[in-house]
């Protein structure tokens, strides 16, 4: 579904609202802001991705690191929000070169070592080199800048994983938000808007937000469960069962057999 088909999908459960005069504009900035408070609290909505550091960016499609004393500094773009972060290091695996004329390389998960997060009132353990043995990322207050420790080489790299609200659509982008649920929901967003902002009726701005409120926490539980395994119950079989060898499953001219008597 596109940005535009949301929002004529939206403007259908606004029934008469949907084609009133003169608010159309104001309609289509609540729309907006509605998908944004959904992926506020509904992570399952945000942008996932991640972005390559090396140092200076020498390597293809990579953001540069700074050296900063015993560490490496660096800067996150737009609205980030961290998952994980990982080192990669060059001494045990090089193969940088093909990184220098390719988006992507094949390097040994065994060198991807996760960072742990530093708290940045303590930075200048890692500026100093004082936590020797660590390998860690300490993000400034602000959200922007970062520190990462021991100090990346030419040969290393760093690999952020992130979640990011995304805040402006053309009509032509593709929108992950496309379930009738979450269409819905919108609609009561802003049906509750227009009933506070417009129609000066808080009873029914309460009505409607109270309805949207109960909805998102429905499509956050929905999107919840489906990273879930609902069915991981320890088998009721003992371990001396689990472990046992069942040779008829092994033995060819068994299964042989009972291939040729189907």
């Amino acid at each position: 579904m596109t940005w535009a088909q949301f929002k004529t999908a939206v403007r259908v459960y606004l029934t008469v609202d949907g084609g009133r005069l003169n608010i159309q504009d104001y309609i289509d900035r609540m729309i907006l802001t509605s998908v944004i408070d959904i992926q506020s609290y509904i992570p399952h909505y945000r942008i996932h991705g991640h972005t390559t550091y090396s140092t200076n960016g020498t390597i293809k499609d990579s953001e540069p690191l700074a050296d900063n004393q015993k560490a490496s500094a660096g800067t996150l773009e737009g609205d980030t929000r961290i998952t994980d972060v990982y080192f990669f290091d060059g001494a045990e695996d090089f193969d940088w070169d093909s990184d220098l004329s390719a988006p992507s390389d094949q390097n040994d998960p065994c060198y991807q070592y996760p960072l742990t997060v530093w708290p940045w009132a303590n930075r200048n353990d890692l500026l100093c080199g004082v936590a020797e043995g660590h390998r860690a990322i300490s993000i400034h207050p602000n959200g922007i800048n970062f520190l990462i420790y021991p100090q990346v080489t030419s040969s290393d790299k760093i690999e952020i994983y992130y979640q990011s609200i995304d805040r402006a659509f053309s009509d032509e982008d593709t929108v992950p938000f496309d379930e009738e649920e979450v269409i819905t929901a919108v609609a009561e967003h802003v049906k509750a808007k227009l009933s506070r902002e417009v129609d000066r009726d808080l009873s029914l701005y309460q009505s409607y937000l109270t309805s949207y409120h109960k909805m998102r926490q429905r499509i956050y539980l929905d999107t919840r469960d489906r990273k879930r395994v609902a069915y991981n119950t320890v088998s009721p079989m003992s371990d001396i069962a689990v472990n046992h060898f069942n040779k008829g499953c092994a033995d060819s001219s068994v299964i042989t057999s009972l291939t040729s008597n189907s």
